[in-house]
């Protein structure tokens, strides 16, 4: 770890620069498929990353297939979001991997675990998570006000039965919290609560280019869109490749049809 960091918080300063001069409005952590894994077992597990780092076990992340320290983890991530100025946005395991689940009878652990994320995050200095992050530096409640449930798991029958335990948990815990589901309301209403929906784009250039006015006509009730994850990928030779100037300019495009 380098010992002359951004505040002293564990992030070299040439890169804290950079990011400063990015002015993110958000920080979304611990991101997509990292969050589940492959399997349960490799899924990203808040507890085992908070504390002196060289007393983290890590973990393997089977979807990209290397191990991690897990040097960054739930607390950095506040830290550096408070540090950006940028709104932190949590996402969080409901129990869904892309391969196994955990059975709704027995899911109510989970619920607690995240919940105990909450305080951590949000509670009093008296409060038993917050009483940790009070001994690690930070006696301050983090600005914690959304929470993602799940990453793209609206493909899974199961996803809504497993969404709802967390939504009505959460929101009975922290009414003020933000929740993001996974399904997209664009053309169809959601049939379950939520505050955002979270909306992902992996297509070739000219998709992403005939697809800019895509939200024009979204109806501007009920949950608002969070485009979280958006990529120009190459599908066939010539068109857009990856990052390059057509992929840049159909990702451009996209984004200036996200600001109307």
């Amino acid at each position: 770890m380098p010992s002359d960091t951004h505040k002293g918080h564990g992030f070299r300063k040439e890169l804290i620069s950079m990011l400063l001069d990015l002015r993110p409005r958000f920080l979304r952590f611990p991101g997509g498929c990292f969050v589940e894994g492959e399997w349960l077992i490799n899924a990203f597990r808040w507890k085992e990353i908070i504390g002196p780092w060289e007393q983290r076990p890590g973990h393997f992340g089977d979807v990209w297939h290397y191990w991690t320290d897990d040097g960054l983890g739930y607390y950095e991530f506040l830290q550096l979001a408070e540090d950006l100025d940028a709104t932190p946005i949590w996402v969080v395991n409901i129990g869904i991997s892309h391969h196994d689940k955990i059975n709704i009878s027995d899911i109510a652990p989970l619920v607690e675990d995240i919940l105990d994320s909450l305080e951590f995050a949000k509670g009093s200095a008296e409060s038993k998570w917050g009483s940790v992050r009070a001994s690690m530096g930070h006696p301050e409640p983090f600005l914690v006000k959304y929470v993602a449930l799940g990453n793209e798991d609206c493909v899974f029958s199961f996803y809504r039965e497993h969404y709802l335990e967390f939504y009505t948990a959460i929101k009975e815990a922290y009414p003020d919290i933000q929740i993001i589901s996974n399904c997209v309301g664009s053309r169809v209403r959601l049939d379950h609560p939520a505050d955002l929906y979270d909306f992902h784009i992996y297509k070739n250039s000219t998709w992403v280019f005939l697809n800019k006015t895509m939200f024009d006509n979204v109806p501007r009730t009920g949950p608002k869109v969070f485009v979280s994850e958006y990529a120009v990928v190459e599908e066939k030779p010539g068109d857009g490749g990856n990052g390059n100037l057509v992929a840049s300019l159909a990702e451009a495009a996209f984004l200036t049809g996200l600001e109307k």
